[in-house]
């Protein structure tokens, strides 16, 4: 199992529009082969958002994240996500240790 932690800062006035994007995607994610688990938090500066998500393996997020690259109707696109943000998000892995 893989474990993602991706992290944004959105502008300030996209942070409204932001949330209802998630309302409207987090579903499409948590489908997404691969996906265990996916759970955003909401920083106290009310736009740092971390999302922790579970996949199946690393490789199952890298493909959906090629697939949100690309443009489609009816869902957002990592395009759009960028009109939102400032800077570049933070990405980042680990793999589970047997204990």
């Amino acid at each position: 199992m893989t474990l993602v932690l991706f992290e944004i800062v959105l502008k300030t006035e996209c942070v409204d529009e932001y949330k209802s994007l998630l309302v409207k995607e987090l579903p499409n994610t948590r489908a997404y082969d691969g996906c265990q688990h996916v759970a955003p938090f909401l920083d106290k500066d009310g736009r740092t958002f971390v999302f922790v998500e579970h996949w199946d393996s690393k490789e199952h997020y890298e493909k959906y994240m090629e697939w949100r690259a690309e443009p489609g109707p009816g869902f957002a696109s990592l395009g759009d996500l960028a009109n939102l943000i400032e800077g570049e998000p933070s990405i980042r892995y680990f793999e589970a240790v047997e204990a």
